[in-house]
């Protein structure tokens, strides 16, 4: 089972005067080997009529943790496309200071 949680929304205007919205989610997976859910972040872009997205599942099984993260990339105005490999240095980064 799988679950989705709305956690940020951004709207940016570009520099040629477009809107831009970005929708930062918490999703909640379960293996079926495992009771404990993983938690990952999704980012969708939407800009005119396309949209964008990206997911990264497993980010933790800590859903303070992943909550934190999405919220620096919320912060951050991060998108879909850059957003995989910024996961992945906050994830190295935390790594560093434990």
């Amino acid at each position: 089972m799988r679950k989705l949680e709305l956690l940020f929304q951004n709207e940016v205007t570009l520099e040629d005067d477009r809107m831009m919205r970005l929708e930062y989610k918490l999703t909640e997976n379960h293996s079926t080997d495992n009771e404990e859910p993983y938690y990952g972040i999704q980012i969708i872009k939407y800009l005119d009529d396309n949209l964008e997205m990206e997911e990264v599942k497993g980010v933790s099984y800590s859903k303070d943790k992943v909550k934190s993260m999405a919220k620096i990339l919320f912060q951050h105005v991060v998108t879909p496309i850059s957003m995989v490999e910024i996961i992945d240095d906050l994830i190295t980064l935390e790594s560093c200071f434990m």
